[in-house]
């Protein structure tokens, strides 16, 4: 049984040392089906974000004040969430995450994990699955037509429907990379 945890995060830039995390969202997927979904807004003590990625990922940063969660809890409930799937954190055998462009959200993730006063290696394992280098992978292997790794071309590529009101957001981005994940298992199949 394949089981994996596909992520993705909103966040205020590019640059998790300086950037804040605004959400988070993940899909279990588990042998090509997605089983479950899971989405946090979070609120940091100070909120720093880029017009440029509000632009794009909408997240009104005043409904995040009022709304969001402190990073502790965000993680907190992100356990909450995955220990239903996989048993008591930490677990014996390491999370394995799955994204695209997974080395950003992986910043940021890191960056929600020390405000919660924890460390991503405790909990997952340092071998992932970036469907982005996979995508680059096929292309170089003349598998695939589409030269760029990008979300939003692999999507157009593959026929994979996403609604602007999903595009960008942590939950939709994470399910939309599932189904990505699905098609390019077609690809080598």
């Amino acid at each position: 049984m394949a089981r994996l945890v596909v992520l993705d995060m909103e966040m205020g830039g590019l640059d998790p040392y300086k950037h804040s995390v605004l959400s988070l969202g993940a899909v279990i997927w588990q042998d090509r089906q997605i089983i479950d979904s899971f989405e946090v807004f979070v609120r940091e003590e100070q909120i720093v974000a880029e017009p440029a990625a509000i632009d794009v990922n909408k997240i009104d940063l005043q409904w995040l004040r009022e709304h969001g969660c402190p990073p502790s809890d965000a993680v907190h409930r992100f356990h909450d969430f995955l220990a239903r799937h996989f048993g008591a954190l930490p677990g014996q055998e390491k999370i394995v995450l799955a994204g695209h462009n997974l080395h950003v959200d992986l910043g940021f993730l890191r960056r929600l994990y020390g405000f919660a006063g924890l460390s991503l290696d405790q909990y997952f394992s340092h071998r992932v699955l970036d469907t982005a280098g996979v995508l680059r992978f096929l292309h170089l292997a003349g598998k695939l037509p589409v030269a760029s790794a990008g979300l939003g071309d692999a999507l157009t590529y593959f026929g994979i429907e996403s609604a602007s009101s999903v595009r960008h957001t942590a939950v939709g981005d994470a399910t939309l990379t599932a189904h990505l994940l699905n098609k390019l298992f077609d690809v080598i199949a």
